[in-house]
């Protein structure tokens, strides 16, 4: 009974509409629709892009007589998602939660605690996973045909194919948790491990696409001969597929087992770890205290910088475009050929490479995102920015200024070493160059304007913010429709001028945007600010 009150209120503090959203839709009618249209958007562009893939994938393992194989495509996803969710989901949800100090003391015993816990994070992992893996259980059903019997073992073996994931990546996750925790730069750390296991598994994946015809394909012996080697992976397969009852009942069995076992032992790893806290070595250095007098603009943007390595979710989510800047342009200094077809391949085919670098680069800014949410990062805190006896419009020209400092630097990097790897011309890369500096300050205004109408303070978990919040989802698809807008400045006067004429256009535009936003900042922020309560 306990049990499920815990998770009604877990399930209600994290995945209630006000508290997704951060406002009432009933009061906040025109938000909704636009966070409703952005929702559509990314299902459109999810459908349109990985559904076609695979169902493309299908017809081709159909062809060869092979449809199995798209449930080792669906399994290894799956597994994918899980590592990323819980690496970057466990700490905050299962040790090291706020809400410790007041579940503790209650006569509830952590056992009961600790499962409500996980039953929130395992029914986000699902939820996720179902959606992410839905187009590959499309296909598969589409090219065998859609049996009763066959969707049950699918549905059942989904429910247990990731708990084993699970238990490893929740034990790493505390091991890296508590080994990262005697650092005084923990948090970097943390960061440096998320973003090298995103490297490795982005460098991997690259190494084995076939981006001639699809970029699945390169994957179907690997995925095949994974699922071979994996039991339960071919028992998930054989249950689905060919209707094999007692693989069936081994998967369920084995992983109800280890899940099991799991619970009750870690239950007091668990308990003690969070009894304990994160403690860092505080260890003294010897070294003077030194004191530099600041501009106030310089002093909030290192503020910023100090809380972007603070949360590694932070880091990892909006830090995620200039890593993939500057891996791809690194990579094109040894894998030239490669990159172009790659390059070809996700964005399309026969259009200029200047085109496909400028698409690239813009996707990456629009990916950085921090003035978005970083204004409702401030929290219960807020009040003690609004108290201070500086203007509104510089607190937020301050988050707008870090947003670039952290994403065009990358992008100016990125653009020279990829114009010498591909042989693009000085104009080109100078005019580029430009059009991207005006094109991040687009992109951080409007930002900006999007947290200045959709704060979002009231969190359990930084991760409302910078996942589950209004501000992420729009600042990230606002961002996308601004280069869709770039893009019919591209389409309407490509048949008229060359590059150079239309990117200098690119630009015009873009200053224009970026005044608008900027005048609209200095002359609404101080009434918004003043209206906002934390």
């Amino acid at each position: 009974m306990m049990y499920k009150s815990l998770v009604k209120l877990f399930f209600k503090e994290n995945f209630s509409l006000k508290r997704l959203m951060g406002f009432d839709i009933k009061k906040s009618k025109v938000k909704a629709a636009l966070i409703g249209l952005a929702i559509i958007y990314a299902i459109a562009v999810f459908v349109g892009a990985f559904g076609y893939m695979f169902f493309d994938l299908g017809r081709i393992l159909n062809d060869m007589g092979q449809p199995k194989i798209l449930l080792s495509f669906l399994t290894i996803y799956s597994l994918g998602l899980a590592i990323i969710i819980v690496l970057l989901r466990a700490s905050g949800s299962l040790f090291y939660y706020k809400d410790y100090d007041i579940l503790s003391p209650l006569p509830i015993h952590p056992r009961t605690i600790l499962m409500a816990k996980i039953t929130v994070l395992l029914t986000m992992l699902y939820v996720s996973s179902f959606i992410f893996t839905l187009p590959i259980a499309f296909s598969y059903f589409y090219w065998t045909g859609f049996s009763i019997l066959s969707i049950i073992y699918y549905l059942i073996g989904f429910v247990f194919v990731p708990l084993v994931p699970f238990i490893v990546m929740t034990l790493i996750s505390l091991l890296i948790a508590i080994v990262t925790s005697r650092f005084r730069k923990n948090k970097i750390i943390n960061i440096i491990i998320m973003f090298a296991v995103f490297i490795g598994i982005f460098m991997f994946t690259f190494s084995i696409n076939d981006v001639d015809v699809n970029p699945l394909t390169g994957q179907i012996e690997l995925f095949a001969g994974i699922t071979n080697a994996y039991p339960p992976f071919k028992w998930f397969m054989n249950s689905i597929h060919d209707h094999n009852v007692i693989d069936l009942i081994l998967l369920v069995s084995s992983h109800g087992l280890l899940f099991g076992i799991f619970v009750y032992f870690v239950q007091g790893i668990v308990h003690q770890t969070n009894q304990k806290g994160i403690r860092s070595d505080t260890r003294k250095n010897g070294s003077v205290i030194k004191y530099q007098q600041r501009s106030v603009m310089m002093a909030l943007v290192q503020k910023e910088f100090k809380k972007f390595f603070s949360i590694t979710l932070y880091a990892v989510n909006a830090g995620l475009g200039p890593v993939i800047m500057i891996v791809l342009s690194i990579a094109s200094l040894f894998y030239k050929t490669q990159i172009e077809a790659y390059l070809g391949e996700i964005i399309g085919v026969g259009l200029d490479i200047e085109i496909m670098i400028m698409i690239l680069i813009g996707f990456s800014i629009s990916m950085t995102y921090t003035p978005a949410i970083s204004l409702s990062l401030e929290g219960k805190n807020y009040w003690i920015v609004k108290s201070l006896p500086i203007e509104s419009e510089t607190i937020v020209l301050s988050k707008i200024l870090f947003n670039i400092l952290l994403a065009l630097p990358v992008a100016i990097i990125s653009m020279l070493i990829f114009g010498y790897t591909l042989g693009i011309s000085i104009v080109n890369q100078l005019l580029l160059i430009v059009l991207f500096s005006i094109f991040t300050l687009t992109i951080s205004s409007m930002d900006a304007i999007i947290n200045l109408h959709m704060p979002k303070f009231d969190f359990v978990n930084e991760v409302e913010v910078i996942k589950q919040s209004a501000g992420a989802l729009l600042g990230v698809f606002g961002g996308f429709a601004a280069m869709i807008l770039n893009g019919v400045i591209y389409y309407l006067l490509n048949d008229l001028f060359n590059l150079s004429i239309i990117v200098i256009f690119m630009i015009i535009l873009n200053i224009l945007l970026s005044l608008f936003f900027i005048y609209y900042i200095r002359k609404n922020s101080s009434s918004l600010l003043s209206k906002m309560k934390a």
